[in-house]
C-alpha cells in the first residue's frame, strides 16, 4: 500500500474541512457556555448542541463523500498510484477524523460544563446516551454515502436520523433509571443506559464496517 499518498490524501481533505471542524467546535462551545444559565437557556443550548452535530455529519458526508463520487473525482485517481480502495480507506479516515474531533471535545465539554456548574450531574447518562446516537447517526449515514449514489437514500436516510432524535430523547426520558435520578448529584450509570450507549456505538461500527467492506470488494475505478 503506498501509505504516503494515502496520508496525504487524508492530509488534503482535513485541510478543506478545517473550517467546518472549527466552526462545529465553536458553534458547540457557544451551546455548551448557555447550558448552565438556567432551564430555559440549557434547553435551547442542549438543542443548539444536537442541532450542530446533526450539521456538522450531513455536511461532512454530503460534500467529501457523495458529492465527488457524483462529480467522478474517482476518475482522478486514475492519474495517482492509489486504489480506489485505498482512497476509499483515506475519505473515511479524514471524514471519521473531522467529525470525531468536534464530537469528541463536545462530549468532554459537556462533562466539563455539568461538573462546573450547577448542571446535576444525574444528567451525564442521558447526555452520553444522546451523543452516543449522534455517533451512531454519523456512521449510519456514512454508511449510506458510501454505499449508495442514490439521491433518495441519501434523502431518507438524513430525515430517518433527524425524526430518530425526537423519539430518542422522550425513550431516554422515560427510563426509570434516569427519569428519577436526573435531577440528583451523582450520575447512575445503571444496566440499560450503559446497554444503550454500547449498542449504538456497536452498531455504527458495524454499519460503517459492512459498508467499507462492500465497497472495497469492488472493482478498481468502478
Amino acid at each position: 500500500m503506498n501509505r504516503s499518498i494515502v496520508w496525504q490524501v487524508v492530509a488534503k481533505d482535513l485541510f478543506f474541512m478545517r473550517w467546518m471542524i472549527v466552526g462545529a467546535i465553536v458553534a458547540g462551545a457557544g451551546a455548551l457556555a448557555v447550558m448552565p444559565q438556567g432551564r430555559v437557556p440549557g434547553y435551547v443550548g442542549a438543542v443548539s448542541l444536537i442541532c450542530t452535530l446533526i450539521v456538522l455529519l450531513i455536511f461532512l458526508v454530503m460534500g467529501p463523500i457523495v458529492q465527488e463520487r457524483k462529480d467522478k473525482v474517482v476518475l482522478f485517481v486514475l492519474s495517482l498510484p492509489i486504489s480506489t480502495t485505498q482512497y476509499t480507506a483515506a475519505k473515511v479516515i479524514a471524514n471519521l477524523i473531522a467529525f470525531g474531533v468536534p464530537w469528541l471535545a463536545l462530549t468532554i465539554g459537556t462533562f466539563a460544563v455539568v461538573a462546573m456548574s450547577q448542571i446535576p450531574d444525574g444528567v451525564l447518562p442521558f447526555w452520553t446516551a444522546v451523543m452516543g446516537y449522534m455517533f451512531f447517526y454519523y456512521c449510519a449515514l456514512l454508511a449510506v454515502g458510501l454505499l449508495s449514489d442514490s439521491a433518495g437514500w441519501h434523502a431518507a436516510s438524513i430525515v430517518t436520523g433527524n425524526i430518530s432524535v425526537n423519539f430518542l430523547i422522550p425513550f431516554l426520558l422515560a427510563r426509570p433509571s434516569l427519569k428519577g435520578n436526573m435531577e440528583g448529584p451523582a450520575a447512575i450509570w445503571s444496566s440499560d443506559i450503559l446497554a444503550i450507549v454500547a449498542l449504538e456505538f456497536a452498531l455504527g461500527i458495524i454499519a460503517l464496517g459492512a459498508a467499507f467492506h462492500v465497497r472495497t470488494r469492488k472493482p478498481d475505478f468502478v
